[in-house]
């Protein structure tokens, strides 16, 4: 064989190797799915925009449809963001991992001015208007911020 012929083998098999290495194929792994997601837009009703504090923390929180108390089932957590905020949540924002993220959710977001779990004077919370939703469907799942606590 000639050597530009075992160049080329070598770098096939190079390539291939880095392919199932990136797509996490490589000694039997695979990728594990993201379960079903939701996704949407978060905006600041007007009349309260001048509430707004900028180095605000946003929670956007999906709770089992049923569950009035307890530990949410996905949360995510966004330092100081810009209005109006695109989001997504999936199985990796659940708070107890190997939880399924599915079923129906109840989604609400909040935009805390300390940080904190705790609602306080000051934030601002809103929540889709049609909850639940399904997790998975088709469809922007938009909040509007558009009461002041």
């Amino acid at each position: 064989m000639s050597q530009l012929k075992i160049f080329g083998m070598a770098a096939g098999i190079i390539l291939l190797g880095g392919l199932a290495s990136y797509f996490g194929l490589a000694h039997g792994c695979s990728k594990q799915p993201v379960p079903g997601m939701i996704a949407g837009t978060i905006s600041v009703d007007p009349r309260l925009a001048d509430k707004v504090n900028p180095d605000a923390t946003l929670f956007i929180i999906a709770r089992q449809a049923g569950a009035a108390f307890g530990p949410p089932l996905a949360v995510q957590r966004i330092q100081s963001p810009d209005f109006p905020f695109s989001y997504t949540l999936s199985g990796e924002d659940v708070m107890r991992p190997g939880t399924p993220f599915q079923g129906e959710v109840n989604v609400k977001a909040k935009l805390d001015g300390d940080g904190s779990v705790g609602t306080q004077p000051g934030d601002l919370e809103g929540e889709y208007t049609k909850n639940p939703a399904m997790v998975g469907q088709e469809g922007p799942l938009n909040i509007t911020l558009n009461r002041l606590k």
